[in-house]
């Protein structure tokens, strides 16, 4: 698999985006697969530290923005107006030649993923996004930082991997854990890790290192990136000051974090390294979309929060370092809860995951599927398979044309089974949608289920969303129709926030029939496949 990212670091934006993409790099190559990069061409070349990973990149070379009044509220955050950084981005495409397409950045929306899916079909396409103020356009979202998983998103997606399950972390902090976590349990020390962003964009650093510079029994690493702001002034301090030591572009953060004993942090990424490796934190959010994981953090004990106000006030950021060094040994229980640093290989599993044909060998996988009780009683046709019919079956399947018969996986593990069948007229007269326009553009229906015992949370929805994604495409479908049981209120609940509509009921409203065309998916997802087949 080929994966293409656009991200972007600026003395405005930060690193964290850059990192976190750049850790998802790694993480697919280690995995055997391949990536580049789209990133802004800015003074400070911070994409020399992805070339530097062995990683190409194309260069956005900086325009004049135009006024946008339909843009997101981070649209000057880019380097060039979206519809030529589309244009860059999908002549990146078309050269490398991806599987998916992974953007990560406050400045870019759906009009912006529409646009390069017109230049090149990509197969995926996946959002990193923690603020949910636009369309993104994009069938999988990542949200890492969203701790209330069961809060509905704004700006809805298809499929999305949220929280610090999928926190994309470089290796070294899972395999640092066990031996942070041992640490942990033993007396703390006064060891006092700062890390504040590689920018310091919020320029409290100095005054952070002068306060613990003034606190007895303290040792301090202060982490700051070479383009930072601030970093002669802290550079300054910590030569006068032999207890404080400064990093500058360090490739130990997991090292350091592991001989720490509390961490003075902003949100973002960093949160879930600390996290992974048990270290509690006082918590300043450095920009808005930070404020809310931090509290979050708090609520979950494994912080303290001081807004930025009073973390520029000496006297008060002196008494919040105080209580949060008295609080460690609770912070770092709470924290290590949180993430487990398997992150990025999970979010790898699920970008490299595959729909395939079914084949004869995979009868007695689906059969054992599809006889579980769970799974017959959601069925139209709630009766046990038969073993020779169910084979039969089977076997006939690669002779048909009329439609697809698909086995998930996400990590090499068969998870589940979607079929998409084109309905033929005598369907059509039969008993499908008055909606004419899906009717008269070719309409498909669909049944689906997750077989495989313990199958990963959101599992059904991936699927669901590889399979919209192929049949959307096909010049013969306009809108797939899906028939629900009125007594499984739970498919129901799921076709509703996949966008589907219910059209009709059937067998005196026994069933339930919704219908998806591509005018709900881009109404509801702003999502424009376009009609080419991959």
């Amino acid at each position: 698999m080929k994966a293409l990212i656009r991200a972007d670091a600026t003395g405005t934006i930060g690193g964290g985006h850059m990192m976190r993409c750049l850790a998802l790099a790694n993480a697919l190559r280690r995995h055997g697969h391949e990536a580049a990069f789209v990133m802004a061409q800015t003074q400070q070349d911070w994409s020399g530290t992805v070339t530097s990973a062995g990683f190409h990149v194309y260069p956005v070379t900086p325009e004049p923005l135009s006024p946008d009044p339909d843009g997101p509220p981070h649209k000057g955050w880019l380097s060039a107006p979206w519809p030529r950084d589309a244009e860059v981005t999908g002549a990146a495409m078309r050269d490398f030649m991806p599987d998916c397409l992974i953007w990560d950045h406050y400045g870019l929306d759906a009009r912006w993923v529409n646009a390069v899916r017109r230049a090149y079909n990509v197969g995926v396409v996946l959002a990193i996004d923690d603020l949910d103020d636009r369309a993104l356009g994009s069938e999988l979202v990542l949200d890492q930082t969203r701790l209330d998983r069961a809060s509905a998103r704004a700006f809805p997606a298809l499929a999305q991997m949220a929280g610090p399950a999928f926190a994309t972390l470089r290796p070294e902090f899972a395999d640092l854990r066990a031996e942070a976590l041992a640490r942990r349990a033993a007396a703390p020390g006064g060891r006092v890790l700062v890390t504040l962003g590689l920018a310091d964009s919020a320029g409290i650093v100095p005054g952070i290192a002068a306060v613990l510079a003034a606190t007895e029994g303290l040792d301090v690493d202060i982490v700051m990136g070479a383009h930072a702001q601030t970093l002669p002034r802290v550079a300054d301090i910590c030569a006068t000051y032999p207890q404080l030591t400064l990093h500058v572009d360090t490739p130990d953060m997991a090292a350091l974090m592991l001989r720490a004993d509390l961490c003075i942090g902003a949100g973002g990424m960093t949160s879930w390294e600390r996290c992974c490796l048990g270290l509690g934190t006082l918590l300043i959010p450095v920009a808005d979309n930070q404020s809310g994981s931090a509290r979050a953090l708090e609520a979950a004990g494994a912080a303290q929060v001081l807004d930025l106000t009073r973390a520029r006030d000496p006297a008060d950021l002196a008494a919040a370092v105080a209580r949060a060094l008295r609080a460690i040994p609770a912070m770092a229980q709470a924290a290590a809860r949180l993430c487990d640093g398997q992150g990025a290989t999970r979010v790898v599993d699920i970008l490299a995951a595959t729909l395939r044909p079914v084949v004869p060998s995979d009868a007695h996988l689906m059969f054992d599927w599809r006889n579980q009780p769970h799974i017959r009683a959601a069925s139209l046709n709630a009766a046990p398979l038969e073993w020779p019919k169910h084979l039969d079956w089977v076997a006939a399947l690669s002779h048909r044309s009329d439609g697809l018969w698909r086995i998930y996986a996400e990590g090499e593990r068969a998870l589940g089974h979607v079929n998409v069948r084109r309905l033929s007229p005598e369907d059509l007269a039969e008993n499908s949608t008055e909606d004419l326009g899906a009717r008269s553009g070719g309409l498909w229906r669909w049944g689906f289920y997750i077989g495989a015992v313990d199958a990963p949370k959101g599992a059904g929805r991936r699927m669901l969303a590889r399979a919209l994604s192929e049949v959307l495409r096909r010049p013969d479908c306009a809108g797939i129709e899906a028939e629900v049981r009125v007594n499984n209120p739970r498919s129901a609940a799921l076709h509703r926030a996949m966008g589907f509509r219910q059209t009709a009921t059937r067998e005196d409203g026994a069933v339930l029939v919704f219908l998806l065309t591509e005018c709900d998916m881009n109404r509801v997802f702003a999502i424009q496949f376009p009609k080419e087949p991959r």
